[in-house]
């Protein structure tokens, strides 16, 4: 019988995680032998994950948002430990990258399933992993800010009232950017290095991204003033701020991006600050429940 550990978050949307679990475990099928795990850090989430895939743990179960996600995922990367999610953070948007159910029945079930996909993992050179997106400059002030809002706004409303909250304040940043043999440099509104095509509670900011084909989407947005970043925040919600004349979009593997100054930046909407980074993608790293149908299912 397979060993399952499931990795709850007791602060993700703030609280909703620990919510969550008290519905799940009610749903959890007697014949299951399962451990359960209450992290209080995100330190500390890593190395219980870590020392699931060293122990043989067949199934690590995430039970969080999407920093959750990319913290257990990077230690259960390259290993024979698979990750299952139930989504119950803000944002959820790798259950939206992957047409995973909100509903938690459906979530469980296909949580515990045996049939699993592999997918990419973008590294940081630093060794931390994200499992969307990495960003730089406007998104991640943006993130900061809608992490003071409540959850019980959803997903997407926190992210556009921070937005609209750091408009006012933002100035650009001047980058240089390289995407493979390509590079870019200039002054820039964000810089997002993309695994999937959504982030930020919905913004479908690499509309043509996919967890799964060895490569990482990258969205520059050069200078936008004010009137043209609120015209960018409608567009990013149907991909269409890619036909923006002050974005560029590229593709590929290995990405560095180094910034005059420093910036805040961010990784799965975690904030922190940066200067200068390096990413690449590591192609089918991980191993995730999900059965091929869902995947296929979502655009």
């Amino acid at each position: 019988m397979m060993r399952v550990l499931f990795i709850v978050n007791p602060t993700a949307g703030r609280g909703r995680a620990l919510r969550t679990w008290k519905h799940i475990e009610k749903m959890i099928p007697r014949a299951l032998q399962y451990d359960v795990a209450v992290p209080a850090s995100c330190p500390a989430t890593r190395r219980v994950a870590a020392e699931a895939a060293r122990a043989g743990i067949e199934r690590v179960i995430a039970v969080g948002g999407d920093g959750t996600l990319a913290a257990v995922a990077g230690e259960l990367a390259h290993t024979g430990t698979s990750l299952g999610v139930v989504c119950a953070g803000t944002g959820n948007d790798f259950g939206r990258n992957c047409g995973l159910p909100r509903h938690l029945p459906a979530a469980l079930e296909i949580a515990l399933g045996k049939e699993t996909q592999r997918i990419d993992l973008g590294l940081v050179d630093d060794g931390r992993h994200f499992i969307n997106a990495a960003g730089i400059g406007f998104d991640a002030e943006v993130a900061a800010a809608a992490s003071a809002y409540p959850t019980r706004l959803g997903g997407t409303l926190p992210y556009l009232l921070g937005a609209l909250r750091t408009i006012g304040r933002y100035a650009p940043m001047k980058v240089e950017v390289t995407v493979d043999d390509q590079r870019f440099t200039g002054p820039a509104t964000l810089v997002v290095v993309a695994n999937g095509q959504h982030y930020g509670g919905g913004m479908r900011i690499a509309p043509y991204a996919s967890h799964d084909d060895g490569k990482l989407d990258v969205c520059i947005a050069g200078a936008l003033s004010r009137l043209e970043i609120l015209t960018l925040l409608r567009q990013v919600y149907t991909g269409t701020h890619v036909f923006h004349p002050r974005v560029r979009m590229a593709c590929g593997e290995r990405i560095r991006v180094r910034v005059c100054g420093a910036a805040r930046m961010h990784l799965d909407g975690d904030p922190g600050n940066c200067g200068e980074y390096a990413v690449q993608i590591q192609p089918g790293a991980l191993s995730v429940a999900m059965p091929a149908a869902v995947r296929r299912a979502f655009p």
